[in-house]
C-alpha cells in the first residue's frame, strides 16, 4: 500500500468526498424538480442539512414557492435539451446558474444538475464599471485607453469633442494620428516611460484636431496593470488648455503694454509731486501754486487713467480669443 493513501476507500466515496469538497452548491434533480443529490456547500447556502434537502422539491426549499419561478432555468432546459443559465440573488449574494440537462441513452432528459456560483465580486466589478462608464462618458475632459504601443481602444464623448474625431474613426488607428510631426520624439519617450509602469502627470504637449487646428493640452498618463504587474494598457487623460493659453498670451500682452504706458507718465508725476512738497515746505511757493500745480497732475493722471482705458478697447477688440468672461471683466462689467 502506497503511503498516505487510504485502504478500501470506494470509487463511490471518492465522487462523495469529490462533490462534497466543491465550494460551489450543486443539486441533482429529476425531471419534476425532486433533489435526488445536494452537496455540503447546498446546505450552507439554504442553512439546511443536506439530508433535509434531498426529497424536497427545488422551488420550495430554494425560492420557497410553491411552482417553479417565472423563467426557470431548469424548466428551460428541459425543453431545450441544452445547458441553460441565469443569474439570481439568494441570502444577499448574486449566484449565476448553470442547469445542465443529464439524458438517458436515447438522448430524452431524465434530470438536471444544477450548479450555482458565487458572483458577488464580478457583479460588484460590473456595476463599479458602469458607474465609471458613465462618468468618463460625462466628463468633458477626453479619457481614452492606448494599448501599450499606443493603439487606441477606446474613445469618450469628451475626446470626440476635443479632437473632432468619432469613436468609430479613432478605436484601432494610433494615437501618432493626432500627434504633430514635431511632438513624435516626445511622444515616444513618453510612451516608453509608461510602458516601463511610470505615471505621468500634467504633460503639456500638442495635438491636431480633425480640422486641422492644433491644440495645446495637458496629458496625464496611467499604466494599466494585469495581476502580475506587466502593464498591458495606457490611460489618458487630457485636458484642452487652448482657449486658456490664448487669453494668458492676451493678458500679458495688455499688463505688459499698459505697464509700459503707464510707468514714465507716472514717474513724472511722482518726481513732480515729490519737487512741489518740497518747495512748499520751503516756502519758496505759495499754497495758491501749491493748488494750482496740484490740479495739473491730477489732470496728468486722469489722462493716464484714460490712455489704459483705451488700452483695454484695443485689447479686448483686436485679441477674440479672450474668454467671454475676462472680456467683461476688462470692461467692467458684471
Amino acid at each position: 500500500m502506497s503511503e498516505g493513501k487510504e485502504p478500501n476507500i470506494s470509487e463511490f466515496d471518492i465522487l462523495k468526498r469529490t462533490f462534497d469538497a466543491i465550494e460551489d452548491p450543486i443539486f441533482y434533480l429529476d425531471t419534476d424538480g425532486v433533489i435526488l443529490h445536494a452537496n455540503s456547500a447546498s446546505g450552507r447556502l439554504l442553512g439546511l442539512p443536506p439530508e433535509k434537502i434531498i426529497g424536497e422539491q427545488c422551488f420550495r426549499v430554494v425560492h420557497h414557492t410553491p411552482t417553479f419561478i417565472r423563467g426557470c432555468p431548469f424548466v428551460k432546459a428541459k425543453q431545450t435539451g441544452k445547458r441553460e443559465v441565469y443569474t439570481v440573488n439568494l441570502a444577499n449574494h448574486w449566484y449565476q446558474v448553470s442547469v445542465d440537462p443529464v439524458k438517458d441513452e436515447s438522448g430524452a432528459v431524465i434530470g438536471a444538475v444544477h450548479i450555482l456560483t458565487n458572483i458577488d465580486t464580478i457583479k460588484k466589478v460590473h456595476e463599479l464599471r458602469a458607474v465609471l462608464g458613465a462618468i468618463i462618458e460625462m466628463t468633458p475632459d477626453a479619457i481614452l485607453g492606448e494599448k501599450p504601443d499606443g493603439t487606441i481602444i477606446s474613445w469618450n464623448r469628451g475626446a470626440e469633442e476635443t479632437f473632432g474625431y468619432s469613436a468609430d474613426e479613432m478605436i484601432g488607428e494610433s494615437i501618432a494620428k493626432i500627434i504633430p510631426p514635431g511632438y513624435l520624439d516626445d511622444w515616444k519617450g513618453v510612451l516608453m516611460r509608461v510602458q516601463r509602469g511610470e505615471r505621468i502627470e500634467q504633460f503639456e504637449t500638442r495635438r491636431i484636431r480633425k480640422d486641422g487646428e492644433e491644440l495645446e493640452l495637458s496629458l496625464s498618463l496611467s499604466p494599466i496593470l494585469d495581476e502580475r504587474g506587466i502593464v498591458t494598457g495606457i490611460a489618458v487623460i487630457g485636458r484642452n488648455l487652448t482657449e486658456i493659453r490664448k487669453a494668458e498670451r492676451a493678458l500679458i500682452a495688455y499688463v505688459t503694454e499698459a505697464a509700459l504706458r503707464i510707468k514714465n507718465p507716472v514717474e513724472i508725476i511722482a518726481h513732480t509731486l515729490e519737487e512741489i512738497r518740497q518747495l512748499h515746505q520751503a516756502g519758496a511757493i505759495t499754497d495758491e501754486e501749491l493748488h494750482t500745480t496740484l490740479l495739473i497732475q491730477v489732470k496728468h493722471a486722469m489722462k493716464i487713467v484714460e490712455n489704459v482705458g483705451d488700452l483695454q478697447q484695443s485689447i479686448i477688440s483686436g485679441f477674440e480669443e479672450i474668454p467671454e468672461s475676462y472680456r467683461r471683466f476688462l470692461m467692467d462689467e458684471e
